[in-house]
């Protein structure tokens, strides 16, 4: 998790292990409210992308955080996109992850933007 101000974006990486590398998904949003061109260009929430060069701008439905993992639900759209092998995707998550951290950037990013995109169902 970081703030990237250069681009002007908060970041949240989950990757298959520590080094970044396999599968890895990658959540963003802006650090100020989207502007008008993003309103009118459909860019204004947050955006999904992984190791496969897809990119989408919302399409979570669901994320629900357990102990000791994660799980995602999204659109037939990020699925496509991404091409993810199912609509669902549950993440393992490891002793060393700060749990706190990640519920708290999840929580920045996927409430950001346009009330549209964000997840029905939100538990973190």
């Amino acid at each position: 998790m970081q703030e990237n101000v250069s681009d002007s974006c908060f970041v949240v990486g989950l990757a298959e292990d520590e080094y970044g590398e396999g599968r890895y998904l990658t959540f963003q949003c802006g650090l100020e409210a989207p502007g008008v061109q993003e309103r009118r260009l459909g860019l204004d929430g947050y955006c999904i992308s992984n190791e496969t060069g897809g990119v989408h701008y919302g399409g979570t439905e669901s994320v629900v955080l357990s102990p000791g993992g994660i799980s995602f639900r999204f659109s037939s759209e990020v699925i496509r996109e991404l091409s993810l092998p199912a609509q669902e995707v549950t993440l393992e998550i490891t002793s060393d992850v700060d749990v706190e951290s990640l519920r708290k950037g999840l929580r920045r990013i996927l409430t950001y933007g346009n009330p549209k995109n964000l997840p029905a169902v939100l538990q973190l």
